[in-house]
């Protein structure tokens, strides 16, 4: 994993893009956390694993610094915030979408359709 503090997706640009579509959209969060393993064939590795899953509705007023708070309130052991954004849809479709999403993750399966962020907001490429 390596930071890029300079990348163009920041999270505001992120916010204002979705915000600029002309569908309302649902912003999907999933706060990781970083899972060591043994291998005997491999030694140690690493993978991103879901800590806490949420979704609410793109709005201006979000902001980085207020996501971090109320997520290190409920457990403040996450290290990465992966982002999505889905087009409006039902409350059911929204939770299908998010547990895709954790599934992705398990499976090792390509995240480039997200973007993920440390805790200081420097995006993230994996």
């Amino acid at each position: 994993m390596e930071s890029i503090p300079n990348m163009n997706d920041h999270f505001q640009d992120f916010i204002q893009a979705g915000l600029a579509r002309s569908v309302p959209q649902w912003l999907l969060l999933v706060f990781l956390y970083v899972e060591h393993h043994e291998d005997k064939g491999l030694g140690r590795t690493m993978s991103l694993a879901p800590l806490m899953m949420t979704h609410q509705r793109l709005l201006h007023a979000l902001s980085f610094d207020a996501l971090v708070a109320e997520a290190d309130h409920l457990d403040d052991r996450w290290e990465f915030l992966l982002l999505g954004c889905m087009d409006d849809a039902p409350e059911a479709t929204v939770c299908k979408r998010l547990r895709e999403i954790a599934h992705q993750l398990a499976s090792g399966a390509d995240l480039s359709d997200f973007l993920i962020f440390d805790r200081q907001q420097h995006p993230i490429v994996i």
